[in-house]
């Protein structure tokens, strides 16, 4: 209790002090009392934060019209023989092929042979499925083996049940065939032969027009100078990444090597654009007897 009437004692004595100031000024303004002041609010200026104008954007170099080529018929030549094409698209006379490449053979069966095993060999034959040693779980005996009037079971992977292995799918199998050589070579030969036959088989010395980066544009004009080529398969006795590079935008146009030629590409081009070079390489390619002269001379 004592403590109570000291804290109201201590707050007494406080608040005289404000009593007598409000009495001062309630007596200054003649009896009357006066609200304190209110402070007014003053709105901040919003800033604003002003995007900077678009420059103008430089004029772009302007380029000049490409120039309309129009479609020809390709140059043609004597039997055994190839158009020679010049580094600006433009036909300069005819070239001998080899014997290999000129005049073959025609054997369908052998063609058609070398044709199925290559496309067999291309196969991955990765299909596999899980039988029951391979899908997951299944441990357990779903139920005891008598006493319950069900059929016995030993495992919920088996063959019949549901989520369980698969009898007898595909595990990974292997499509390759064996094809001799010169039966390979032969139909090679004679794929080409039958393009010559048709003058389809084309000889460059260089595409002409490239700069020191290769662009597709360039190899695109040089190939409609040549004639309405179609789908195009360019051959070179080795292969040129710079090429690979401006050719690869191009639709059915293809880079290839003397050594990735394939059989399926001889047979499904429309024109085979040859380097003089890449000749003699496909000649030993296509050569049946290659190996006999060789013994012979020994």
């Amino acid at each position: 209790m004592a403590e109570k009437k000291t804290v109201k004692k201590a707050v007494a004595k406080a608040a005289k002090p404000a009593a007598k100031a409000v009495k001062k000024v309630t007596a200054a303004a003649g009896g009357k009392s006066i609200a304190p002041a209110k402070t007014k609010a003053v709105a901040r200026p919003a800033t604003r934060a002003v995007a900077p104008r678009p420059q103008p954007r430089p004029a772009l170099p302007t380029r000049e019209p490409r120039e309309k080529i129009e479609p020809k018929p390709l140059p043609t030549a004597p039997a055994g023989h190839a158009p020679v094409i010049a580094a600006d698209g433009s036909s300069s006379g005819s070239v001998e092929l080899p014997k290999a490449l000129g005049t073959a053979r025609t054997r369908k069966g052998v063609l058609f042979q070398a044709f199925q095993a290559e496309r067999a060999n291309a196969r991955l034959g990765t299909a596999a499925t899980k039988n029951r040693s391979r899908v997951a779980g299944g441990g357990a005996k779903p139920w005891k083996q008598k006493g319950t009037g069900r059929a016995r079971q030993g495992s919920t992977r088996a063959p019949q049940w549901r989520h369980g292995g698969v009898v007898f799918g595909p595990n990974g199998r292997t499509y390759w065939q064996r094809i001799p050589e010169r039966m390979r070579k032969a139909a090679f030969g004679e794929a080409f032969a039958a393009q010559v036959g048709q003058g389809r088989v084309l000889v460059y010395d260089e595409i002409g027009g490239l700069s020191e980066r290769p662009r597709s544009r360039e190899v695109y004009d040089w190939l409609a100078r040549i004639g309405d080529t179609g789908k195009t398969i360019i051959v070179g006795a080795e292969f040129n990444e710079g090429h690979g590079r401006a050719i690869a935008n191009l639709t059915d146009v293809e880079l290839r090597s003397v050594g990735s030629l394939r059989l399926s590409d001889v047979i499904g081009a429309e024109t085979l654009l040859v380097s003089r070079p890449a000749l003699v390489l496909l000649a030993e390619r296509a050569n049946v007897n290659a190996g006999r002269e060789k013994v012979v001379s020994a």
